[in-house]
């Protein structure tokens, strides 16, 4: 017998490393696997081994379903690890990727019914003929937390656990156009070329992720997803949140579904996109899912999931001058690191809670994947509940933790004192105090994406070049930096222009572009050139996540970035 030849990674393999966003146009089985864990092996390279093995975390990062596709297109026959990213163990029993847990005893009965089944496909037209019965839950009375009672509701239990395996219905489904084309195409293969979604009411697509991908390389893909998607939404007449010119989203998926009113407390949110999490700002139970999720969920209308523990992160003090949310994120990425909230939830609550604006809060929530959690949650208060109802008047309903509800860990930061925060690649856990950074010249800057292009971001920003000189002159970006501003949506950037951010923003030097995911993702404007070193609002910095894999990518807050802009270099003191 052969032995099986080994390729030994580490801990928080992402899957960016695994495949590259930017292969992600073309879904062809044969190409993905030629390019699996290219910047950590090399092209072809991942071909002649049978099993991986690795550390924590494996798979973190996004939700795109190509990873474990590539994979197992790759001819891998098992994946074994420490511990899985959620999403990334979901997609793979869904694909049926065989997984390995080290020192996992067993497997949920409903897990293996799935894998025994051939995937979720196969398992879910069992359903529909009426072969497959659910269990029920058997879980005793007991406290809740916020995510526990969500899911008990959705799935039609008085109470459930961590580690409980439940389908809860959904409230709402989001896909956009790097993933709902195949999504769309798989939902048609596996329940029929006339089927219809299970509610069209309750799914949004958004153009937003690919669609500027062309003005930085040719790519014949992404304009073919786009159309797909369209089609797709226009065939089943759902909500389709298209551009509002060539290249130009209405907004990116994240800050648009809040601000069109389709984000409510209570709810229960899929998204095919990991920073899906970012709804859990509202009090809603909010998570990315891959595509084949997806596709069953068009059919079925429901998810399966594990219910996760949560991690409750109390905040406290009153934050210092110049500090904000996305400096807390980073803070407590440094503490826990990328695998500190695996398959867990976070729960944000503390005096310092109180003081954010919902931008602020957003900045928690959509962050909390970088931690390994599925969602982040914000209890609702008066806040939460007035964004709401200016966006619109569906009713909805407020979930709290009950006050003896069981946290697997609790992290009580006092933020006083807090510094300026900045992550240092190639991960956003590899965190530091600002002043411990050393000198670090910049050639390039971005304010963008969904963490990081909100109002309140360029609200910062702009401040950094509005503040007076002691000679009275206009600020200006450092002649060795470009600056790359992208509001998160329309409305942000019409906002943004009518109180005089934009302009502020331009005189500096400043170059605002178009609405959409763009760098963030290496697809539009702003990406980083080989070995180059830039200052990124973002919220990963994983190798050629936003740019050439032998680029440096540091995270900071907004302001950090703009001061770094002006300076030349990264730092927070603006002279």
């Amino acid at each position: 017998m052969t032995k099986e030849k080994v390729l030994q990674l580490g801990n928080d393999i992402n899957t960016d490393d695994i495949i590259p966003a930017k292969r992600g146009t073309n879904g062809d089985p044969g190409h993905l696997k030629r390019y699996v864990l290219e910047h950590l092996i090399g092209v072809d390279q991942l071909l002649q081994y049978d099993v991986i093995e690795a550390g924590e975390n494996f798979g973190c990062g996004s939700s795109r379903e190509y990873a474990p596709l590539a994979i197992q297109a790759a001819g891998i026959k098992e994946v074994r690890a420490r511990s899985f990213a959620e999403i990334f163990y979901r997609n793979s029993i869904n694909i049926g990727l065989p997984l390995e847990t080290f020192a996992e005893q067993s497997q949920d009965p409903v897990v293996t019914a799935i894998t025994e089944a051939g995937g979720l496909f196969p398992f879910n037209k069992q359903r529909q003929r009426g072969e497959v019965q659910l269990p029920k839950g058997k879980t005793l009375p007991r406290p809740m937390t916020m995510a526990e009672k969500m899911l008990a509701q959705a799935s039609g239990n008085a109470y459930v656990k961590p580690g409980e395996l439940v389908f809860a219905q959904v409230d709402l489904a989001m896909s956009h156009d790097a993933i709902a084309g195949p999504v769309a195409a798989l939902f048609h293969q596996h329940f029929g070329a006339d089927v219809k979604v299970w509610d069209p009411q309750k799914l949004v697509l958004v153009a937003d992720h690919f669609i500027q991908i062309n003005d930085i390389r040719p790519d014949t893909g992404a304009p073919t997803m786009y159309k797909n998607m369209v089609a797709f939404a226009q065939e089943q007449n759902c909500h389709l949140l298209d551009m509002v010119s060539p290249g130009e989203a209405a907004g990116i998926c994240h800050v648009l579904l809040p601000e069109q009113g389709f984000i409510r407390p209570g709810m229960i949110v899929a998204g095919t996109d990991s920073h899906s999490c970012t709804y859990g700002a509202f009090g809603a139970f909010s998570t990315g899912v891959g595509s084949t999720d997806m596709a069953n969920l068009f059919a079925m209308g429901d998810l399966w999931i594990r219910v996760p523990a949560t991690i409750l992160i109390e905040l406290s003090g009153t934050l210092p001058t110049g500090v904000s949310a996305k400096d807390i994120m980073l803070f407590i990425l440094g503490q826990i690191g990328c695998s500190g909230a695996t398959s867990k939830v976070l729960e944000f609550r503390g005096s310092i809670i109180t003081q954010l604006p919902m931008d602020e809060r957003m900045t928690l929530a959509n962050m909390a994947i970088e931690c390994g959690a599925m969602c982040g949650l914000i209890a609702p208060d008066q806040v939460t509940e007035q964004y709401v109802k200016q966006q619109t008047s569906e009713p909805f309903e407020t979930v709290l933790s009950d006050f003896e509800a069981e946290f697997e860990q609790v992290y009580r930061f006092d933020l006083s004192a807090l510094e300026p925060q900045v992550a240092r690649p190639p991960k956003p856990d590899q965190v530091v105090d600002i002043g411990a950074l050393g000198d670090v010249p910049i050639t390039r800057a971005f304010i963008g994406s969904c963490t990081g292009g909100k109002l309140h971001d360029l609200e910062q920003a702009a401040a950094v070049y509005s503040a007076p000189r002691s000679d009275g002159k206009q600020r200006r970006i450092s002649p060795d930096v470009q600056l790359f501003v992208v509001p998160a949506s329309q409305a942000v950037r019409h906002k943004a222009e009518a109180l005089g951010y934009l302009q502020t923003l331009e005189q500096a030097g400043a170059q605002i572009l178009k609405s959409g995911c763009g760098a963030c993702i290496n697809a539009g404007a702003g990406t980083l050139g080989r070995k180059e070193t830039g200052i990124y609002a973002t919220n990963r910095n994983f190798k050629g996540r936003s740019g050439d894999p032998s680029a440096y990518n540091y995270l900071a807050s907004p302001r950090v970035v703009a001061i770094s802009a002006l300076r030349g270099k990264i730092t927070d003191q603006l002279d």
